[in-house]
């Protein structure tokens, strides 16, 4: 073998050793990747036909939802899906007290928003500082299925699977926050609320002039109810167990008989009646080959 030749072949085998050992440390360093965690949920599985609920339009308020404690990891997590169950007592002609008919997979559409706020306080003192994120987005929401006069009576509808009667529709919709990248608060405390506009309240009422309010059926945004129902926290907890927060226009509807204008803490009368809400954050996990790694 020729001296250059010699000085080649090791050249090369050197060169080999250093990216075989580069690939080596390489591949047995720790590297991120993008999780999804529940970090808060109150929502049953499975989620009954109907549930609990207060609307807008029946209850004289503007925006309602519940105080949460999640459980997010520590450090880098960030808000993703959030899903607040609706109940729908809405008919396409009819009403819920009157005899409702619904075609099969009728729906109307509807503008909700969805907002998250931080929140500071103690135990009976909870406020909201400010909206953290809001996302208003239009759904199809489904008229609840037609009176069963039969089974039920000229009100309710008959759910075949557990051969019960119910009045409302239960509906899931979901906002997806990802694209915001905004981090869940260090003490992780939130808010979540939903607010939409009815005939008569809401952030901006709709008012009487809208055609569907002198139909039969009347407008179907005033038959649309968020639910509360159950004591919250299948994963985390509420931040206060007899209470919700809600921004009453009428006074006679709140815990207490007096509203203060804004989004409140109302507390006293809520025990067993929250919100069904889950959360979802996206983490940063850190993750190790096989073998290199704890």
């Amino acid at each position: 073998m020729t001296p250059f030749t010699m000085t080649y072949s090791r050249t090369v085998s050197r060169c080999f050793s250093l990216i075989l050992g580069l690939a080596i440390v390489i591949g047995g360093m720790a590297t991120a990747r993008a999780q999804t965690q529940t970090v808060y949920n109150s929502i049953p599985k499975p989620l009954p036909p109907n549930v609990a609920s207060e609307g807008p339009e029946a209850y004289a308020f503007s925006e309602l939802g519940d105080g949460l404690n999640v459980v997010a990891e520590a450090g880098g997590a960030t808000l993703g899906q959030v899903t607040v169950v609706m109940s729908s007592w809405a008919c396409q002609s009819g009403n819920w007290t009157a005899g409702c008919v619904t075609g099969s997979g009728a729906t109307f559409s509807q503008p909700i928003t969805i907002t998250v706020y931080n929140v500071s306080g103690n135990v009976g003192t909870w406020t909201p500082v400010s909206a953290l994120a809001t996302v208003t987005q239009t759904f199809n929401i489904p008229y609840r299925p037609s009176s069963d006069p039969v089974k039920c009576d000229a009100t309710a509808w008959f759910n075949k699977k557990d051969g019960n009667c119910y009045h409302g529709l239960a509906v899931p919709i979901s906002v997806n926050l990802s694209g915001q990248h905004i981090a869940i608060p260090a003490d992780n405390r939130i808010i979540v609320t939903v607010a939409y506009n009815t005939t008569h309240y809401g952030p901006v009422p709709v008012g009487e002039s809208a055609a569907c309010y002198t139909s039969s059926s009347g407008c179907p945004y005033d038959s649309l109810n968020i639910s509360t129902d159950g004591n919250g926290g299948i994963t985390g907890s509420v931040l206060d167990t007899n209470g919700i927060f809600v921004n009453y226009t009428s006074a006679g509807s709140s815990c207490s008989g007096s509203a203060t204008p804004g989004l409140r803490l109302d507390t006293g009368c809520w025990a067993g009646f929250h919100p069904e809400i889950q959360v979802q954050a996206n983490t940063n996990a850190t993750h190790h080959p096989k073998g290199n790694g704890p």
